[in-house]
Parts: C-alpha cells; structure tokens; sequence
C-alpha cells in the first residue's frame, strides 16, 4: 500500500499528511507537556526561524497582527519538515475564516473570545468535516493540492487541534459545560480580556480573576483537558503551573525576542 512505503504510484515521494499534528495530540494525551511560541510578524524569514527552533507549537497570531491568507499560507509553507505545529489564533470564532485558513494548510485553532457551549460547539464544527462537524470541502493546500486528499479526510477530524479561548466572565457560569463539549483538546485562557470583562483591565492578580483561573485549571485537569495560560509564562512559574493542569506553556514571542534582544545589545554597548 502507498502509505506504507516511501512512494506513492509514479514514485512520487510521500508527503506527511498531518503526522506531525497527531503526534501532538497523543503527547498531550499521555499527559506530557508541551512548549510554545507566539508568532506575529508576518515574514516567511521570521516563520522559518520559529518553525526551526523545535517548539513543539507555534501560534501564528492573527487576531491582533496584520495578517492576510497570502502571508499566513506563505509561513505554514515555512513548517515544512518542522516537527513543530502551526496552531493559527483565528480573528473570531468565525466558520468562513477557519474554513480557510484549515484549507491552506493550518493544523490547529485558536479561537478567541469563546464564551458559550453553543460557541464552543460551533467552533468544533467548523473544524469538524461531517458527520460530526460541518466544515465545507476544499482543503487545497492542505491535502497536497488533492494528491493526497484521501490520507488528508482520513486523518482531519482527528488530527485537526481546537482549543477555544476563555476570555468572558460569563463563560464561568457555565464552565463545566463548556469543558464537556465533545471535540476539543485543550482549554486557552485569556488573562486580559478576562479581566476587562469585570471592568479591571490587565488586573489579572485581581483575585476574581485569579480565582477564575484557578477552576479552568481545575476543570480541564478532571478531563485531562491540557490547559494554555494564554500568555507567556515566566520559568519560575512554569513547574507550578504544570502541577495545575497547564501543560501547554507559551516561553517565547517573536517581537519580544526581538525588542528584548536589541534592549540588551544596546545595554551592553552603552555600559561597555
């Protein structure tokens, strides 16, 4: 059979069609901890880099940076032969959007400002191809451009990685409910907006806040639900966090690595 030998017919070399994403999944589900990156810069040089430094995930981030389907496909194509997963934060929870992005080649979602069971489901579904969700056909780039379309429906629903964003108070209401949602694989926590949405912006040591934190920990660990803070964790925390349930820790971010970086160059220079 083709996937079980180096070529397909013709002696075209097999392409790894979503192993990588599988791979993944199954560590967090032993239980294992994984570490992330942010990246934000929209330059296929700056993909390439993240994609060659061996997180076990990056988050492209296109909710607050200027993105488009033409960069973004340009730094998956970076990924290739990286063991790292390019998880892409959606602007919104939006079908079209993931649609598109799942198309070309993204092989998790972030979504942000999921507040509602009913959102969570609709987000598992436009991930989800039927029967169980209800993601549109076309998954061009995705699939080798349809060389290898069969391995791709084969493998999507399983390895395709969603993680809903909880970022609203309200959601708390409701928290093991959302937890229970059929489909997805992680919990991501917005510690900002979270805190916006009680009136106390960035006041994430509010002990509202805090405390909120504390039972998302607690319900994604009584699922073996892996837990995102959302934001980059310092290393004094980390062994702590991870004792919580948070086991997909973001260490690094591009434009801070960047800024932090040229500061202490400079620093250096000047007292030099």
């Amino acid at each position: 059979m083709a996937e079980a030998s180096d070529l397909q017919s013709g002696g075209r070399p097999l392409r790894p069609i979503l192993e990588r994403a599988l791979r993944f999944k199954e560590k967090l589900r032993r239980g294992e901890t994984v570490h992330g990156a942010w990246l934000s810069i929209p330059d296929p040089a700056v993909a390439e880099i993240m994609a060659g430094i061996g997180f076990d995930y990056v988050i492209i981030e296109t909710e607050h940076s200027p993105w488009d389907l033409q960069s973004l496909q340009t730094a998956v194509i970076a990924f290739n032969g990286s063991e790292t997963v390019p998880i892409a934060r959606v602007p919104w929870n939006d079908q079209v959007t993931i649609k598109r992005y799942l198309d070309l080649g993204i092989e998790g979602i972030l979504a942000p400002m999921v507040r509602t069971t009913a959102e969570v489901r609709a987000l598992v579904d436009a991930v989800r191809y039927p029967p169980v969700g209800k993601r549109g056909f076309g998954p061009r780039r995705a699939s080798n451009y349809y060389r290898d379309i069969d391995t791709y429906m084969a493998r999507a629903n399983d390895a395709l990685f969603v993680m809903p964003q909880i970022e609203h108070i309200e959601t708390m209401d409701d928290l093991d409910a959302f937890a229970d949602v059929p489909g997805i694989d992680a919990l991501c926590i917005g510690p900002n907006d979270f805190s916006g949405t009680i009136g106390k912006l960035r006041q994430i040591k509010d002990p509202l806040v805090d405390g909120s934190i504390e039972k998302i920990f607690a319900a994604g660990k009584k699922r073996n639900l892996p837990v995102c803070l959302g934001i980059n964790t310092p290393v004094e925390r980390q062994a702590e966090l991870v004792a919580k349930g948070c086991r997909m820790l973001l260490v690094a971010a591009d434009t801070d690595a960047i800024v932090k970086g040229c500061l202490k160059a400079l620093d250096e220079a000047r007292s030099a």
